[in-house]
């Protein structure tokens, strides 16, 4: 008996469902800038911190998953050291501005070496196998579409110096929400609607032949699935 065919990735939208995670990231440095702006430094690092701590808090205590909260206490706390360290409000985003740049040129390099991180991440997803990298057209779509990642962490990291060699904290609590989630989600749906529609046009198609029973990049209708 053949073994069940996996459905294809979840579709980026399901993640609009779940607003959690915009909550435990972004949270944190709305209230660090609005408790700076009506009190002092040491009185927004105060309050953030609790805020990240509540969050990841409520979280373990109602059993959510804890990877965003827990990273939002960690992210907290370094900006928080960085921020009481250099005695400016912007400080608190130096710690985004230099994780942007290290996810830029992680994806530059990735497509440098021809091991582009979209299809690192997605060739496991799609069923694709190893060695899809060797294939310049199987490659392309990925490579391209990493291109929409370099945009992304490029823009984040040149509007985040910026802001912060202006000392603008309020424009870069605004700018972090933006560029954060939204954008984000933006991206990854982009990614997920773009990678299938190449490979078509390229008329490729490099999933082993059992899972190609239904377009690449589409869940299977309920008359296609097989015992």
């Amino acid at each position: 008996m053949a073994e069940p065919e996996r459905p294809p990735p979840p579709n980026p939208l399901d993640m609009l469902r779940d607003p959690r995670a915009a909550v435990d990231t972004g949270l944190g440095p709305v209230a660090f800038v609005t408790v700076n702006a009506l009190a002092d430094l040491d009185t927004a690092a105060i309050v953030a911190l609790a805020i990240s701590g509540v969050i990841a808090l409520y979280r373990a205590i109602r059993r959510h998953p804890l990877t965003n909260a827990i990273g939002g206490v960690l992210g907290t706390g370094l900006c928080v050291f960085i921020a009481l360290r250099t005695g400016t409000a912007s400080g608190y985003f130096v710690p985004r501005a230099l994780q942007n740049a290290g996810l830029t040129l992680a994806f530059l390099i990735s497509i440098l070496i021809r091991r582009p991180l979209v299809g690192v991440i997605a060739a496991p997803l799609y069923h694709i196998a190893g060695g899809w990298h060797k294939d310049r057209v199987v490659r392309r779509p990925f490579a391209e579409a990493s291109f929409a990642w370099i945009a992304l962490f490029g823009v984040r990291t040149v509007v985040y110096t910026v802001l912060i060699a202006l000392d603008k904290e309020g424009a870069l609590a605004g700018a972090v929400i933006v560029l954060g989630w939204p954008a984000f989600l933006g991206t990854l749906w982009f990614t997920y609607r773009y990678v299938p529609y190449r490979f078509r046009q390229l008329g490729v198609d490099p999933r082993p032949p059992e899972h190609r029973s239904h377009p690449l990049g589409q869940r299977p209708s309920r008359g296609d699935t097989r015992t």
